[in-house]
């Protein structure tokens, strides 16, 4: 059974939503998702990484970044190694107001959404990003004056280099025009990610994007692995967890502040989701 909700470490509740660290990893890793997002480098070993059910093969220089809603798991051979570096971000950090969540927000969402999750690096790339990351590694261990603020810089830098010599390594598309043009479902996914604070429905994606509801219905469940309702349900929650755990206010404020428009029903769902009432993870975290 995979787990709906892994909160990962405190931090990615906090006011600094970002962890990074180092893991050696010796036995599989099965399959799961959680409400923040993964960047992961491997620096040595090997394995297969699968996503959403496609098989990839990782090794010392592949990159990889997985949004909340993807499925994945690593398989290592039986007496072999991967080390890897593994980053997280809260969800809150790519909707505030300031400069570096919108940055954020268009170099992992909007990619994100558009490219493989996986991306073996060329050899001169990798050795401009290895040093990047260690200097991260170093940065959020240690209690330097202006740490935060340096991680986050050399973040962006890592994921700008990334995005000029892979992200974007891809056919250019033709101009869209205000026409009647039907959108891609992944546009849709991102549109949801954005806005999932409004009131959106299946039949007003269906007039946005130019798509009938049985097609975004059907395609959003074999894009992202969840139907949309629970992708939908599934964010709010994210953030709302998020929240609780980071905010002080109330309960009923978080549950209009995420999108639901009635507390009772955000409420069900929480409990559903998480076993527990707000009041009860707000304790808990």
């Amino acid at each position: 059974m995979i787990p709906f909700n892994l909160p990962g470490d405190q931090e990615l509740h906090g006011s600094f939503p970002f962890t990074f660290k180092i893991h050696k990893l010796t036995a599989d890793v099965p399959p799961h998702t959680h409400n923040f997002i993964e960047y992961t480098y491997v620096f040595y070993g090997s394995g297969i990484e699968i996503v959403n059910g496609v098989e990839r093969p990782i090794q010392a220089g592949t990159f990889t970044l997985l949004l909340p809603h993807q499925v994945h798991q690593i398989r290592i051979a039986p007496g072999e190694e991967l080390h890897l570096y593994i980053g997280a971000i809260g969800l809150q950090a790519l909707f505030g107001s300031d400069e570096s969540a919108a940055s954020l927000n268009a170099l992992l969402l909007r990619e994100g959404m558009q490219g493989d999750p996986s991306y073996p690096l060329e050899d001169k790339l990798s050795a401009t990003l290895l040093p990047i990351f260690a200097a991260m590694h170093e940065e959020i261990r240690s209690a330097h004056s202006w740490n935060q603020l340096m991680f986050k810089t050399k973040l962006i830098e890592a994921l700008i280099l990334l995005d000029r010599h892979c992200f974007r390594v891809k056919e250019p598309e033709a101009p869209r025009t205000p026409t009647h043009k039907k959108g891609k479902i992944a546009d849709v996914i991102l549109y949801v990610y954005q806005n999932y604070r409004e009131d959106i429905k299946l039949v007003t994606l269906a007039e946005r994007f130019y798509l009938s509801v049985p097609h975004i219905s059907a395609s959003f469940k074999q894009y992202s692995g969840d139907h949309f309702h629970n992708f939908l349900e599934k964010i709010r929650i994210s953030h709302a967890c998020s929240l609780l755990a980071s905010s002080n206010e109330s309960v009923t404020s978080i549950c209009f502040e995420v999108g639901f428009t009635s507390y009772s029903t955000f409420s069900r769902v929480f409990q559903e989701r998480l076993h527990m009432s707000p009041s009860a993870y707000r304790k808990l975290y």
